[in-house]
């Protein structure tokens, strides 16, 4: 009785096995049919880093913007699903990661992925387009031509391929790689990908094999609320060579404790004294430099850099790193804040002074006087967050002590935005006096018997009423307000190896150093569908079923 039971018991158990790992086997299958691509671009095209007509010859290094709408109306997207979007061989993709977000409440609606060749793009759901319905919206990337693979000289057309199917966006002049520019100093700057607030610079000497004597190099931060990472501040010597249109600066060897290295107490500034420079003497100076903020997007942040020798300037180079946020819609020097200020009546306020402050950083935009209309415009701006100060009332009029705020997410689709701010007129009082005096009487009487006189004099003394009426002003404020818009942050990174120099920048003055990385793409492998794990576990189950049978046998003998 115990073998029959032992072998019925181990046959239920083969069978629940084989059961379980058939449902395992469809639900992996399941799972892995449940993502799918969206066909979810609408439209591309190509415009300049400030989303303007892409109009000039594109050199080694500019970037420009590769614009993408999407709408996911009658899809039926579900999280996980993905849009994948990939740029033709002759382009290098300067973005890092970033969120797509709703414009009104933030929410992520999709998670870009660059990936690390830097020429692929995978968009992927999250579980708001499950709860949302006809989501549509837009988002850019910062892109290139990857001279390394189109070194040449000419017209490039922008072929992007969305899931499978290719377009032709547009076209770019590039004006080809050259001979790479060699210079006495030049300087390179850039975001870090992993912190925004962190930036990256360097400074190049003597790849033009000069000699020069005491030799000293002053650098100055010309961006406000920011300041030098001493320890940071490396002086590498070693060899530069031009290859394959990259500098390569090769054979280094740190002597950072050879040098003199003073930075001033404010962290705005540092001077390195280098001495006599041979021919032979190349040299490559590092340092880091943190923000107290976060860079907006289109920003550009100024650092020079001045190569003194004996007794004389020789040669002053001014680097401007422009900061690039992918997705966002912050596009540069843009944006504009109009002022208009009324009285308790709504009537324009002419002469009334403000002062305009970028609160992040603390910059002073500048002071402007309302007009005969009470307003001011205040352009060029970038998309952040600003105060508006007024500093002096005109005559008759009452200072607003409160400041006014403007948010980004204030500025509407034309990039503007207009605050309404009251000035109340100054208190006024009215006073009336009214006074009553009667004239005094006298009566006067004379007899000739005796020289006596009699005088009596009676005098009222006079009434006063004095009343004073003080009227309340009456003050009115009308704000209006945009509707905000915002959208995803990123930044851009650099990857600097011991043998090249690698920065990711908008450079106007320089060329950046690069280093040459080696990037193996693995090959693609087929969807995992769960068939495999499936059929393991029902061949486990087959076995322990046979080795059931096996002992069955065993006992029943």
């Amino acid at each position: 009785m115990n073998k029959k039971k032992i072998a019925f018991f181990s046959f239920i158990i083969c069978l629940f096995t084989i059961i379980f790992s058939l449902s395992l086997n469809k639900a992996f299958a399941e799972n892995a049919a449940s993502s799918k691509t969206i066909d979810a671009i609408t439209s591309l095209d190509i415009a300049n880093n400030s989303g303007g007509d892409l109009e000039k010859d594109l050199e080694q290094w500019v970037t420009f913007r590769l614009n993408a709408t999407y709408d996911l109306t009658d899809k039926d997207v579900k999280a996980g699903d993905t849009t994948v979007v990939d740029l033709s061989d002759a382009l290098y993709i300067e973005s890092e990661n970033f969120e797509i977000r709703d414009e009104k409440t933030n929410e992520v609606i999709a998670n870009a992925k660059i990936d690390e060749t830097k020429k692929h793009i995978v968009l992927t759901y999250t579980d708001y387009v499950e709860k949302h319905s006809d989501t549509s919206g837009s988002f850019f990337v910062y892109t290139r031509v990857d001279f390394q693979k189109h070194p040449e000289k000419g017209e490039i057309p922008i072929e992007v391929t969305i899931n499978g199917k290719t377009r032709v966006v547009g076209k770019v002049n590039f004006t080809g790689v050259g001979d790479g520019n060699p210079e006495l100093i030049n300087k390179t700057g850039w975001v870090s990908s992993e912190d925004q607030k962190t930036l990256s610079y360097t400074i190049s000497i003597n790849r033009t094999k000069e000699s020069l004597q005491d030799a000293t190099v002053e650098d100055t931060l010309k961006f406000s609320n920011a300041s030098y990472i001493k320890d940071s501040i490396r002086i590498i010597k070693g060899k530069f060579n031009y290859v394959n249109g990259l500098w390569e600066f090769t054979d280094r060897t740190d002597v950072t404790d050879q040098h003199t290295i003073t930075v001033s107490e404010d962290g705005q500034s540092f001077v390195i004294k280098l001495g006599d420079i041979t021919e032979n003497d190349q040299y490559r100076i590092e340092y880091n430099v943190q923000a107290n903020y976060s860079p907006a997007d289109g920003e550009i942040l100024n650092n020079d850099a001045v190569l003194k020798g004996k007794g004389t300037t020789i040669k002053e180079v001014v680097q401007s790193t422009v900061v690039q946020v992918s997705g966002g819609s912050g596009i540069g020097y843009v944006f504009t804040i109009n002022i208009h200020k009324v009285d308790n009546e709504n009537q324009p306020v002419a002469g009334a002074k403000f002062k305009v402050v970028r609160q992040a950083n603390n910059q002073v935009i500048g002071e402007y006087v309302t007009d005969a209309e009470g307003k001011i415009t205040v352009t060029g701006l970038l998309k952040d967050k600003y105060i508006l100060t007024e500093v002096e009332a005109p005559k008759g009029y009452v200072i607003n002590t409160a400041d006014t705020e403007v948010n980004v997410t204030d500025f509407g689709t034309d990039k503007s935005v207009t605050k309404t701010i009251v000035n109340p007129k100054e208190q006024t009082t009215t006073t009336t006096t009214s006074t009553t005096t009667e004239a005094p009487t006298t009566t006067s009487t004379t007899t000739t018997e005796a020289p006596t006189t009699t005088t009596t004099t009676t005098t009222e003394a006079p009434t006063t009423t004095s009343t004073t009426t003080t009227e309340e002003p009456t003050t009115t404020s009308t704000t209006t307000t945009e509707e905000p818009t915002t959208t995803s942050t990123t930044t851009e990174a650099s990857t600097t190896t011991s043998t090249t120099e690698v920065p990711k920048t908008t450079s106007t003055t320089s060329k950046p150093e690069v280093s040459e990385t080696t990037t193996t793409e693995d090959k693609p492998s087929l969807p995992n569908t769960g068939e495999s794990t499936g059929i393991a576990l029902v061949i486990a189950g087959v076995s322990i079923l046979a080795g059931t049978l096996v002992m069955k046998k065993k006992f029943s003998k």
